[in-house]
C-alpha cells in the first residue's frame, strides 16, 4: 500500500456560521471577521488574494459557512455574491400601498421609501408611456433578497418579473388589446375575483361592455378613487356609485385612469384572451365563496343581485341576534 498525503476536508461547525459581511467595510475588516467566526484560520491568505484581484467586487450581504474554508474559496463566494436569502411574498392583487406596509413590516424599507420610489413612473415609461406610477407593473411573486437588499433591488426585480409576464401574456392574446388596457384590465379582473377559473369570464364581461359602449360599472375602481384621494371608508355605499372620482366607471366611460392593483399572469393572460361568452353582468354568489352569477339578461342579474342582498340582510340579522344573545348573557 502506497502513503499518501490526501487532502482531508475540514469537519463541519457544530452549528453555521453566519457572517455578516456590511457595506463598506475594508478588506481587512471582512478578513478579521471571517478569522474571528472560525471560517478562516488567518487573515494573510484572505487579503494576499485580494492584492492580487485589486478589482474584484465584494459582495454585502449574509454568508452561511458550514465549515473551514480556504482563502481562495472565501474569496470566491464574496466575489459571487452567494449570500443567505430572505423570501418575501407579495400576493396578487395588492395595490403600490398595501404593497409599501408588507415591505416595511418585512424591514426592507419604510413604507415611504417604497410609495416615493414606486411613484416615479419612469422606469415603466417605455412600456406604458401613460403611466403615472408604477401601480399594476409590480408583479406579485415570491423574491428573495439578501439582508442587504433594498427596496430598489425589490422594485427592479417586480418590474422585470412584470415586463416577462405582460410579453408572455401577449404571446397569446386572442383579442386586440394595448399594453397599457390589458394591464388596467387586468388589475380589474384581479381585483373582481380570486378564483382563477373566473377571471376569463369577468374579463369577457368587461370586453363585452366595452363592445357595446356600456360603462365597465367596476365597484372597486370606485374604492381604489375614493383611496387615492383619501375618502374610502373601507367599504362602498349607494351614493358612492355617483362619486367624481375620475376612477367611478359607473359615471366615467370606458377603463380607469389607471391600474388599481397590481395584477398576476393569471389576470393579465385573461385581459389579452377572455373567454367567448355574451356575458354582460356579474355578481357575487351569496356567501362569497362560490364565485360569481354571470348574466346576459338584466333580469336574470337582478335576481342574482337580489339573492345575494337577501343572503346578507339575513347574516345581518344573525349576527344582531347573537349580539342580542350576549348582552342578555352579561
Amino acid at each position: 500500500m502506497v502513503a499518501g498525503c490526501l487532502a482531508q476536508s475540514p469537519e463541519a461547525f457544530d452549528r453555521p456560521r453566519i457572517v455578516d459581511v456590511r457595506r463598506g467595510l475594508s478588506s481587512v475588516e471582512i478578513a478579521e471577521l471571517l478569522v474571528d467566526e472560525d471560517v478562516l484560520s488567518h487573515k494573510w491568505g484572505f487579503l494576499w488574494k485580494r492584492m492580487l484581484n485589486r478589482s474584484a467586487n465584494l459582495m454585502a450581504g449574509e454568508y452561511v459557512f458550514e465549515r473551514p474554508m480556504s482563502a481562495e474559496e472565501v474569496f470566491e463566494k464574496l466575489v459571487t455574491g452567494r449570500v443567505r436569502l430572505y423570501p418575501i411574498t407579495i400576493p396578487e392583487g395588492l395595490n403600490r400601498f398595501e404593497i409599501a406596509g408588507l415591505v416595511a413590516e418585512k424591514g426592507i424599507g419604510t413604507e415611504a421609501e417604497f410609495l416615493a420610489l414606486t411613484a416615479l413612473p419612469g422606469p415603466i415609461k417605455d412600456l406604458l408611456p401613460k403611466a403615472a406610477t408604477l401601480e399594476g407593473a409590480l408583479f406579485p411573486d415570491t423574491y428573495h433578497l439578501s439582508k442587504a437588499s433594498t427596496v430598489h433591488d425589490l422594485v427592479r426585480s417586480m418590474l422585470h418579473s412584470f415586463r416577462e409576464a405582460l410579453a408572455e401574456a401577449r404571446k397569446h392574446r386572442t383579442v386586440e388589446l394595448s399594453d397599457w388596457d390589458a394591464t388596467v384590465l387586468a388589475s380589474m379582473i384581479e381585483d373582481e375575483t380570486a378564483v382563477s377559473g373566473e377571471r376569463p369570464l369577468v374579463s369577457s364581461v368587461f370586453h363585452n361592455r366595452m363592445r357595446r359602449g356600456m360603462l365597465m360599472q367596476c365597484d372597486p375602481t370606485i374604492a381604489y378613487g375614493m383611496m387615492l384621494e383619501g375618502r374610502y371608508r373601507g367599504m362602498l355605499y349607494r351614493r358612492d356609485l355617483s362619486d367624481p372620482t375620475p376612477y367611478n366607471t359607473y359615471v366615467h366611460e370606458g377603463l380607469p385612469p389607471g391600474p388599481i392593483t397590481n395584477p398576476g399572469a393569471a389576470s393579465l393572460n385573461a385581459a389579452f384572451g377572455p373567454a367567448e361568452t355574451d356575458f354582460i353582468f356579474f355578481v357575487a354568489r351569496p356567501g362569497y365563496t362560490s364565485g360569481h352569477s354571470f348574466s346576459v339578461r338584466l333580469r336574470d342579474h337582478n335576481r342574482a343581485v337580489q339573492a345575494l342582498r337577501a343572503y346578507n340582510a339575513e347574516v345581518r340579522a344573525a349576527r344582531r341576534a347573537d349580539r342580542t344573545k350576549l348582552e342578555t348573557a352579561d
